[in-house]
């Protein structure tokens, strides 16, 4: 992690996590929870978030349009998640959505405490933003900020780096190799393995089906750990 001072925007300090960091900060957590699989299967995210940050999870509206809330203690400790109850509308895409959501949150909880911590280095806050209450230490996110990959980035550092943990947990990197392994072949001079691309669909119906995500968490995922362009690079 490192932190960088900011002219302006809601904070005047950034935090910033390279992806193979927050990677590897999933998987650490995951593990110390006991809950990182040896073989490719669904990760019991909710287990997990209440196992690791010793907090409540609750199925609760917190207001009216939030669908995720975490809320942290003085100290960064966790407190509450709590995930709207009206994600999950009885699909099975519902069902995952939900699962995204308890994630994504749970991304908050890994890398965001000191964002309220009362201490004498306690970060600075440059401003307030709609999804950010800070009198009672908590996270809001909406529709638009919980999603497995933006459309685009919009400065908001906290909600990009919670929806990037959302394949760290949900698809730790070792479990989805291993899950893909078969539909791989070997390319270019140095043999490297690639995802060929008459195969891409099949391996995102795998990965959805293992790991119970919706396929376009699945095919995110896939194109971070075998991104289209190298096919025709190699």
């Amino acid at each position: 992690m490192k932190v960088f001072s900011n002219r302006g925007g809601v904070f005047k300090q950034t935090l910033f996590f390279k992806p193979k960091e927050m990677d590897a900060m999933c998987v650490q957590a995951l593990s110390e929870a006991g809950l990182l699989p040896a073989e490719p299967q669904l990760i019991r995210i909710e287990r997990f978030v209440e196992k690791h940050f010793e907090c409540a999870v609750a199925y609760e509206e917190v207001l009216e349009g939030v669908l995720g809330c975490t809320v942290f203690e003085k100290n960064g400790a966790v407190k509450l998640v709590a995930v709207s109850p009206s994600i999950d509308d009885g699909t099975e895409s519902g069902t995952r959505r939900t699962r995204s959501t308890l994630e994504h949150e749970g991304g908050h909880c890994l890398m965001h405490p000191t964002l309220f911590m009362e201490t004498e280095s306690q970060m600075s806050f440059g401003g307030a933003h709609e999804n950010l209450d800070f009198r009672e230490r908590r996270v809001l996110c909406r529709a638009g900020d919980v999603a497995a990959k933006a459309k685009r980035y919009d400065g908001r550092w906290w909600e990009y780096q919670a929806n990037r943990a959302i394949g760290g947990l949900l698809l730790p990197r070792k479990l989805v190799e291993a899950c893909v392994d078969p539909l791989l072949e070997a390319s270019g001079g140095l043999g490297l393995r690639s995802l060929p691309e008459d195969r891409r669909n099949e391996a995102e119906r795998s990965v959805a089906s293992v790991f119970d995500v919706n396929p376009v968490v699945a095919r995110i995922r896939l194109s971070e750990m075998y991104p289209e362009s190298e096919q025709m690079e190699l």
